[in-house]
């Protein structure tokens, strides 16, 4: 498949990083790509970019911030892409590289990567992300291979993303429980990495010291002023209701008295999803508390927090 690769050149970072990835599909002949970087000196940039895009079957768009304040990205090349689709003759498949508002875009309507539209800079290992990346479009290029064309065929269902569906769902107490427990595991993973990269900082000291059933401890020494903080972070279960789904407290060790306002969380669900909010002991506490979270969210406010009791802030 030729696939046109949509790109901000404030991104060509992630762009060379794509390339790299995209290599061993190349030498297997399942992709051929095409960037403006094609472009010689002297040549027509409106028409080369048109007869490219026009000869293609997939459409891959870098989104980030810098992505959607294009208009050139985004109202040419993506609004001819979508032409283009409409007409079942081009599969557009958005690749997050950095956060931004794509959701609320056109992109939308259309599977993401990498998985769960989660930002490549958000990885804690960017190599994973394009790995997950190319995964899907081998499944895509073998997909679309099998059939006699691309009419009507386009990524993640069986006809034309038009619309963007939503379906109501009843969330069971496994799945309260299944969500809880993966956002344990994800904010745990969060600071294992973030602890890492903070024990390389100079003066700055970082480890866990203990972990158990739904909760761990870690503690951050600053050798610049001779600052020390614990942190325990504890998801809740049917042994521990009074502290929330999720809490935390500035302590190596459980403790009820050690809870406080701003620093309880727990699950709800609306008619379509679940998500973390801000909770007080079961009790709103703020306009805040409305805030739906992702469990990256609530793991970078907790981790924030922490350090700014030893006197650390990301800059």
């Amino acid at each position: 498949m030729k696939a046109f690769i949509s790109y901000s050149h404030k991104d060509s970072n992630y762009l060379e990083r794509l390339k790299v990835h995209l290599a061993q599909m190349k030498r297997d002949g399942l992709i051929t790509d095409w960037t403006d970087e094609e472009i010689h000196a002297g040549g027509s940039l409106n028409n080369e970019i048109s007869d490219a895009l026009n000869s293609s079957e997939l459409f891959l768009a870098l989104l980030s911030p810098d992505y959607i304040a294009s208009n050139y990205c985004f109202n040419k090349e993506f609004e001819t892409a979508q032409g283009m689709q409409e007409d079942g003759k081009i599969i557009i498949v958005p690749i997050i590289v950095e956060p931004c508002d794509w959701q609320r875009t056109p992109f939308g309507n259309l599977k993401a990567l990498p998985k769960d539209g989660k930002a490549v800079s958000e990885w804690t290992n960017p190599n994973n992300a394009f790995m997950n990346v190319i995964d899907e479009l081998r499944r895509l290029t073998s997909f679309t291979k099998s059939s006699s064309t691309v009419q009507n065929v386009q990524y993640s269902a069986p006809e034309k993303l038009a619309r963007n569906y939503k379906v109501k769902k009843y969330f069971s107490e496994v799945d309260i429980f299944n969500f809880k427990e993966s956002s344990y595991e994800e904010i745990k993973d969060y600071f294992n990495s973030s602890i890492s990269e903070l024990d390389a900082v100079e003066n700055l000291q970082a480890r866990f010291t203990n972990e158990g059933k739904g909760f761990f401890t870690c503690l951050i020494s600053n050798r610049a002023n001779n600052e020390n903080s614990f942190l325990t972070v504890l998801i809740g279960g049917n042994d521990h209701k009074h502290y929330g789904d999720l809490s935390y407290s500035f302590t190596d060790q459980i403790n009820t008295n050690s809870i406080q306002i701003g620093k309880v969380f727990r699950v709800e669900n609306d008619e379509y999803e679940q998500f973390w909010t801000r909770n007080s002991q079961g009790f709103p506490f703020s306009n805040q508390s409305n805030i739906n979270l992702t469990a990256r969210q609530v793991a970078e406010e907790i981790w924030n927090d922490f350090i700014t009791q030893v006197g650390v802030s990301i800059g």
